[in-house]
């Protein structure tokens, strides 16, 4: 897995958690053209209400994330990774995908918060434990629309 400059179908971000136990350093999110068309759509769904300054965000069911922490074999360090950025494009194979590290909870009830300001957040939690694994803000409407001139 490396960084990429580059817009590519994965999006690596930061993540955290409230458990005590648990670890969760980063996600993933696929980035197909389906999934930046739903979010499209979703921008579009909050736009209405962006003068209602007691709506924070709207709440999609959302699984197209998965939740992973650093190990010591294919992530050793993901702040090292994304160099001290929030998120970052990720060149990555399905072989390597499949032996990152996820956390130990079984993770349900995917969401995403949509954001009036055009960010947005993944959020999940632990099936059996209710603990709660999160992702930083990331600028959604601005990667949807201008995915090949993004900074982050």
């Amino acid at each position: 897995m490396k960084r990429s400059e580059i817009p590519t179908p994965y999006l690596m971000i930061k993540a955290n958690t409230n458990s005590e136990w648990d670890y969760c350093d980063f996600a993933i999110i696929s980035l197909s053209e389906d999934w930046k068309k739903e979010q499209q759509k979703r921008i579009e769904n909050i736009k209405p209400f962006s003068d209602d300054y007691m709506l924070l965000s709207m709440i999609y069911s959302d699984a197209s994330i998965t939740f992973y922490k650093d190990d010591n074999e294919i992530c050793l360090d993901s702040t090292d990774l994304l160099e001290d950025r929030i998120w970052s494009f990720v060149k990555l194979d399905e072989e390597t995908r499949e032996k990152l590290s996820v956390p130990e909870n079984r993770l349900t009830s995917h969401t995403l918060h949509v954001f009036k300001s055009g960010y947005a957040l993944y959020q999940t939690y632990g099936k059996h434990t209710g603990e709660d694994f999160w992702t930083e803000d990331f600028p959604l409407e601005e990667l949807i629309k201008n995915d090949t001139n993004l900074t982050n």
